[in-house]
């Protein structure tokens, strides 16, 4: 296994996220999942999120974003306020990814958060998925609020980094 490396993400990664195999499977409705990447990447240069990128001499292997502001008309300020609450996004690994990947880009995200002053991290999940909820708890999230949405009901986490 070659040596895995976690940067922030550039313009060039859009592409590269999908041909890659980070992103796959169906795109958000109406959208391609580059598209839906290079609205990230203009929120990350706009200040409102970090998208971290993992990486070997394979290729990404994953990312995970920390959401510090909702684009205008998704408001939330319990999920990512502004100031002193963010929320992790969009943690995805391709799919023949190392297992160190997913805890090393959860790690990393937690030490930007930090310098960033942020002091409680949020994460949000479908609460069917009980694997996924199983992980999140494990890094010592703690559920907050559950949401309906028109086709699932979603698990709201969080953890404090002080």
């Amino acid at each position: 296994m070659s040596r895995i490396f976690i940067r922030f993400a550039l313009p060039r990664d859009a592409q590269r996220l999908v041909s890659d195999g980070v992103f796959s499977g169906p795109a958000p409705a109406g959208e391609t999942w580059e598209a839906r990447i290079a609205k990230w990447l203009s929120e990350q240069q706009a200040g409102r999120r970090v998208i971290l990128i993992a990486e070997d001499a394979s290729g990404l292997l994953g990312t995970v974003q920390l959401v510090f502001k909702f684009p205008p008309g998704y408001n939330d300020p319990e999920a990512a306020n502004g100031m002193d609450i963010g929320m992790i996004e969009s943690l995805r690994t391709r799919h023949d990814a190392p297992a160190a990947v997913t805890s090393q880009l959860i790690t990393d995200v937690q030490a930007v958060a930090q310098k960033k002053n942020i002091t409680t991290i949020t994460f949000c999940l479908p609460l069917n998925n009980d694997r996924g909820i199983a992980q999140v708890k494990s890094w010592g999230f703690h559920e907050f609020r559950i949401m309906p949405e028109k086709d699932k009901m979603l698990a709201f986490f969080r953890k404090s980094l002080v």
